[in-house]
C-alpha cells in the first residue's frame, strides 16, 4: 500500500469518528425523549433494512441516510456496519438517560 493511499485511509476514518462524535454532541444536546425515540427507529430502520454490500438503496433508507448526514460515511460497507451499530448504541444510552 503507498503512503498516499495511507493518507486517504487515515483521513476517510478520521471524517467517520469526527461523525460519530458530531452525532453524539448532537444528541447530547437533544432534552427531547420522543426525538430521541425517533432517531431510534430510524437507526433501526436502517439496521433491518440497508444493505452495505447491495448497490441498490431503498428510497427510504437513502432519505433517512440523507436526514441524518449519514450517505457519505456508509458507502465502505464495513466501516457502515460499524458505524450503524455505534450509532444505534449511543442513541440507545441517550434514551435510557432521558427515561430516568
Amino acid at each position: 500500500m503507498n503512503s498516499l493511499q495511507k493518507q486517504i485511509e487515515t483521513k476517510a476514518t478520521s471524517s467517520h469518528e469526527d461523525y460519530v462524535v458530531s452525532f453524539e454532541t448532537n444528541l447530547l444536546n437533544i432534552q427531547d425523549m420522543n426525538e430521541v425515540e425517533l432517531i431510534l427507529k430510524k437507526l433501526q430502520f436502517l439496521g433491518l433494512n440497508f444493505d452495505p454490500f447491495q448497490s441498490e438503496v431503498g428510497t427510504e433508507c437513502e432519505e433517512i441516510m440523507n436526514q441524518l448526514h449519514l450517505a457519505e460515511h456508509m458507502r465502505n460497507p464495513y466501516l457502515a456496519t460499524n458505524i450503524l451499530l455505534r450509532l444505534l448504541d449511543k442513541t440507545e444510552e441517550r434514551l435510557n438517560n432521558l427515561k430516568q
